[in-house]
């Protein structure tokens, strides 16, 4: 007679295997986005090899890797630079641009309006919140004080960072090519300001970490530069997967067919994914990824 305990294995890994059916998961994974910082990085911005090795197996398995980040397209991590065999597509800049690394030409982009950017200028620049931004794939920072912190806390990977005496003249001079601009605030009073003086700010996406927002074009995100991607690729929602752990990625877990939320995530941004992960420290994606290998037929 058969054992409770084993009849109780059966039952969850047939009801496993139903609900993937059901989800329509046990499917041929054929992209996998996967955001850098807090996701692929480790919270000292490093780049595991476990999460490397994981990669290169699904790369193996015929899945396109796309790094898919906000930061700007210059500073994506050196470890990644350093296998570029790994990748062929970026989403960068939280989706105002995804690039075709091989041909080196844009597959889609979009900025911020001129007169929205000159409109963050006048409401910021007489205050105490320092700016950065995103101006043709280069990451611009407010002084070398800002750019001193960004090597502290990136290291190599803010090598290509440039700085500017105030930032601001210079939003104001590139005004029709700016991706993104971030705003840091040093305290919740801070904070509070940046968030009242952008709520008009409509034609905008806003996304919040305890440090910073993120801000850029409301046609910008990375779930249309995902959607925008897989329609250049041929490939529909359920071929797509993807792992990330902040705001700005629920976007992509909107649009693909399996995702996967960090274990460090926010519980706000766990709810949105159909799977949660480990966290950086435990090479959550790495973790990801074998599953997605292990639902694929």
């Amino acid at each position: 007679m058969e054992k409770e305990p084993d009849r109780k294995r059966v039952r969850e890994a047939v009801s496993g295997f139903l609900r993937l059916v059901y989800k329509g998961e046990f499917r041929m994974i054929k992209l996998l986005a996967v955001d850098m910082d807090g996701t692929c990085l480790d919270p000292f911005s490093r780049f595991s090899s476990q999460n490397l090795a994981a990669l290169y197996r699904a790369k193996a398995a015929g899945i396109e890797i796309v790094p898919t980040t906000g930061r700007a397209l210059d500073c994506l991590p050196h470890v990644l630079k350093a296998h570029p065999d790994l990748f062929r597509y970026v989403i960068a800049s939280n989706g105002a641009l995804v690039r075709d690394m091989r041909r080196g030409q844009d597959v889609f982009h979009t900025r911020i309006p001129p007169y929205l950017v000159e409109e963050i200028i006048d409401a910021f620049q007489n205050t105490s919140v320092k700016p950065a931004a995103h101006i043709v794939g280069q990451y611009w920072v407010h002084g070398q004080w800002m750019k001193a912190q960004g090597r502290l806390v990136f290291g190599k990977d803010a090598k290509q960072s440039k700085a500017a005496g105030n930032l601001y003249d210079v939003l104001r001079e590139q005004k029709a090519y700016v991706e993104e601009i971030q705003l840091y605030f040093l305290s919740p009073k801070q904070k509070r300001l940046v968030q009242k003086k952008l709520e008009g700010l409509v034609e905008l996406h806003a996304a919040y970490t305890s440090a910073y927002v993120e801000i850029f074009d409301q046609n910008s995100s990375k779930g249309k530069a995902l959607q925008r991607l897989a329609r250049h690729l041929g490939l529909q929602t359920g071929e797509i997967a993807c792992v990330g752990d902040g705001e700005n990625d629920v976007f992509m877990f909107h649009v693909a067919g399996m995702s996967f939320a960090m274990g460090n995530a926010k519980p706000a941004v766990k709810k949105e994914a159909d799977f949660v992960t480990g966290t950086n420290r435990e090479h959550g994606v790495a973790q990801a990824v074998d599953r997605i290998l292990h639902t694929m037929p």
